[in-house]
């Protein structure tokens, strides 16, 4: 399990892009996977790290509520992604998608993954934290896995 004290000493106020799964398993409460995603978000609410992510993390979360008509469930991720101030939502733009194609044909990643990585990239993020041992290591970005 991914020891959240030891990467926030590690990365003090640094950028730390969540995937999507960071928030499935804060939002669903999933035993196990849950406490360490709380405790990411509570540090970025407190400013030990600033927390990041990308307009596709809410596309994501938000389908299955739409496909069932939630109207409260889609309110609760709309206001965790932009109204508590703890996480900054951003845009993926024409750079982070052809970043995103190279990233595809040189890892073999899923479109939503290497949009992920890609914008994670040009936000200058020192890491991405994910549940998704399929990201590559890159130098100029860490790849850290909830599991450990």
């Amino acid at each position: 399990m991914l020891d959240v004290s030891a990467l926030l000493a590690r990365l003090p106020r640094r950028k730390v892009y969540l995937d999507t799964n960071v928030f499935i398993y804060l939002l669903n409460g999933t035993p196990g996977w849950s406490t360490p995603c709380v405790q990411l978000l509570d540090a970025c609410a407190q400013g030990q790290i600033q927390g990041l992510t990308g307009d596709v993390t809410l596309a994501e979360l938000l389908v299955q509520p739409l496909r069932q008509n939630d109207v409260a469930a889609v309110a609760v991720i709309r206001e965790l992604l932009t109204g508590l101030g703890a996480i900054t939502l951003l845009s993926h733009d024409r750079t982070c998608f052809e970043r995103a194609a190279a990233l595809r044909a040189q890892h073999g990643l899923k479109m939503p993954d290497a949009l992920q990585m890609a914008t994670a990239l040009q936000a200058g993020a020192a890491c991405l934290v994910s549940n998704d041992h399929r990201f590559p290591q890159l130098p100029e970005l860490a790849c850290v896995s909830l599991g450990g």
